[in-house]
């Protein structure tokens, strides 16, 4: 028996207000084309389960407009393919209190949809003789509590958790206690389905992150060599069939600039360089290039047209001009591990959750301009 498994999908996330001819959201356009790229894998492929580990959605509301388009992919999903979806809540898009409702109650009156959003439990299928075990986000905190052991009356078991696993990339999100290996980890899975980190990561020969779709993290550069898609397991083998890639847009991370002791001249030329140097061209791609210790005297005078024109050209370039640095109060007393105040200031905005109409880019720049005006 084949399952795939898919997570972080994030559909509705939305990023530097670049807008289609269709009037959305050009990030929010990249997202959807690769959950229906993998959908149409997934009716290509046929597994006999199909799983979701959490963030479906990007938000607890998302827009009509992300909704409706939502629920008519599903629909056209299941006219093409009759294997059960199992869809778990993630952080994103399960809110904290009950009371208030979830949009992935929507999707569950689709006939073989089964939806757990908020607590741990068993959802059995009997006409493939398997037993799906969720561990929603939102029921971490009471893991310790929780008895996780496989059901002895169904055929396989899979059990499918939104969370971060020990020995996974720490600091990558702010997630609190990890999950221990001890507490899942059990011989009677025939496979464990992860969620949460956006990266493809094998933990074992059946415990696996399946990653993201396409950039939708905090912190897109951390993940900018890793390939995006799901996985494609067979459960009696206990093995990957395959990891599906998508195509997600190209997001590129340029060789820092070292600024010091440079003119305005000598910076111009070298970022024209390393975009230059961008194979493929930089044309709609995700770009960033961090020019670090530049003195603030030469920044009025680098060539803000060819900034400009960059900044048309690509869908998103990301210039980060770095000054000389400033302490933190904490960082100070460590010279070894000094942080620059503008880096945490970009790392806390970049971490933090922010209601859907917040501008990321301009509060993270806002900010930026306070700082220096502060100094």
């Amino acid at each position: 028996m084949r399952i795939a498994h898919v997570a972080d999908v994030h559909l509705g996330y939305r990023a530097y207000n670049r807008i289609t001819r269709h009037g959305i959201n050009w990030r929010e356009a990249d997202v959807f084309n690769a959950f229906r790229e993998a959908l149409a894998k997934i009716v290509e492929r046929q597994p006999e389960l199909v799983v979701i580990a959490g963030d479906l959605f990007h938000v607890v509301r998302p827009s009509n407009l992300c909704i409706e388009q939502t629920f008519k992919e599903f629909l056209n999903f299941r006219k093409k393919s009759s294997a059960p979806v199992v869809i778990i809540g993630g952080n994103h898009d399960s809110p904290r209190s009950i009371d208030t409702g979830c949009i992935l109650d929507l999707l569950g009156n689709i006939p073989g949809i089964y939806v757990v959003h908020h607590e741990y439990k068993g959802v059995e299928i009997p006409e493939i003789d398997t037993t799906v075990f969720c561990l929603c986000h939102r029921a971490l905190p009471g893991l310790s509590s929780l008895k996780l052991e496989p059901n002895p009356g169904t055929r396989y078991n899979v059990l499918t958790i939104h969370g971060t696993l020990e020995g996974v990339a720490r600091n990558f999100y702010d997630v609190g206690q990890p999950i221990t290996r001890s507490q899942i980890m059990h011989n009677g899975w025939d496979y464990i389905a992860l969620g949460h980190y956006h990266v493809h990561e094998k933990l074992d020969e059946r415990t696996y992150y399946s990653g993201s779709l396409e950039y939708t993290s905090f912190n897109i550069w951390q993940e900018t060599e890793q390939p995006k898609g799901f996985i494609e397991y067979d459960l009696d083998n206990r093995q990957i069939v395959e990891f599906h890639k998508t195509n997600p847009r190209a997001v590129i991370d340029l060789r820092p600039i070292d600024a010091k002791d440079r003119s305005s001249a000598e910076l111009n030329q070298l970022i024209q360089h390393r975009v230059d140097g961008i194979k493929g061209g930089h044309k709609d791609k995700i770009v960033r290039l961090i020019v670090e210790d530049i003195p603030r005297a030469v920044i009025p005078d680098l060539d803000y047209e060819l900034i400009r024109r960059l900044r048309v050209e690509a869908l998103h370039f990301d210039l980060q001009l770095r000054p000389m640095k400033i302490q933190s109060i904490t960082a100070s007393r460590d010279t070894k591990t000094a942080i620059p105040l503008e880096e945490e200031w970009r790392t806390f905005a970049m971490e933090r959750q922010c209601p859907a109409e917040v501008n990321r880019d301009l509060l993270v720049s806002k900010g930026l301009e306070y700082l220096g005006m502060a100094e």
